[in-house]
């Protein structure tokens, strides 16, 4: 039984002192393959494999490795990185500078706000007040025109020139009652181109029986605006003669056509009572017509 014993421990022995002798023969054929290497030397075939079987990796790293090279493994990170570059690239997106920006935003309200004036100003302002002045005020808002027989012959507002003697005269215009041409010629009393046509004017007057004592200063002078379509009752009176003779109509009835064209002050306290010349003019012009 002892010998027995004695034998596997023997065998034991042996076993120990070859896997020693076998590690002792790895380790110089690792040194040999490396000397090999350095000197570029071929490295035997089975060397090499030996050697690439002592260099793998540990079981836990290969199964790292493994499990990273798996496909879906890390595809949330890499998702998750492709959304941070495209963010940092829509950041990186060129925008026009602050400046432009403020002026282009200050030209485009500067230009509604002169779209929306112009429109309100010009156009919505005119035709409201044309439409209201012509429903309400019809006739100012027209010119006061002054018809007869169908026809246009005048206004109320602007006097014309009448030259006939079977027509009422208005007072003198330098600018022959055009009415794109208002304002009197604004002659001083002493001056000479005005002396010498009053003086005319009295000696026609006086060549009719009126004395020039009874001419109204108005009737021989211009108003302001040499647009007056008014003359004073008393003017028109001095003219009754000379219509009378012109025309065969009565002294009475021109006298009865003179008081009833004739308007009074302004609520009876401002202006002078007037006469109308067309107005007047027209009644007579009636009056032949009819025969």
């Amino acid at each position: 039984m002892a010998h027995e014993n004695d034998e596997d421990k023997q065998e034991e022995e042996l076993e120990e002192a070859e896997e020693i002798e076998g590690g002792g023969n790895e380790r110089e054929e690792k040194r040999e393959k490396e000397m090999a290497e350095e000197e570029g030397e071929d490295v035997p075939e089975k060397d090499i494999e030996a050697v690439d079987d002592e260099e793998e990796p540990p079981p836990s790293e290969a199964r790292e490795k493994d499990e990273e090279e798996k496909p879906g493994k890390g595809e949330p990170e890499e998702k998750e990185v492709k959304e941070e570059e495209k963010m940092e690239e829509e950041e990186e997106v060129s925008f026009p500078d602050t400046d432009e920006l403020r002026v282009s935003k200050m030209l485009a309200t500067g230009m509604r706000v002169l779209l929306i004036t112009f429109l309100l100003t010009s156009v919505l302002y005119v035709l409201a007040t044309t439409g209201i002045g012509n429903l309400a005020w019809q006739g100012p808002a027209q010119g006061n025109l002054v018809e007869h027989n169908g026809k246009v012959v005048g206004s109320k507002i602007i006097g014309q020139p009448f030259s006939s003697d079977k027509y009422f005269h208005p007072r003198p215009s330098s600018k022959n009652y055009d009415g794109m041409d208002s304002g009197s010629a604004n002659l001083s009393p002493q001056n000479e181109r005005l002396t010498q046509r009053v003086e005319n004017q009295l000696e026609d007057l006086e060549e009719g029986g009126i004395s020039p004592e009874e001419v109204p200063v108005s009737f021989v002078t211009e108003s302001g605006s040499s647009l007056d379509p008014h003359i004073v009752p008393e003017s028109a009176y001095l003219q009754i003669p000379r219509v009378s003779g012109a025309t065969g109509i009565s002294r009475e009835r021109l006298r009865e056509l003179i008081d009833e064209n004739t308007q009074n002050k302004f609520v009876g306290l401002y202006g002078l009572e007037r006469v109308n010349v067309l107005s007047l003019n027209i009644e007579i012009e009636k009056i032949l017509e009819s025969g």
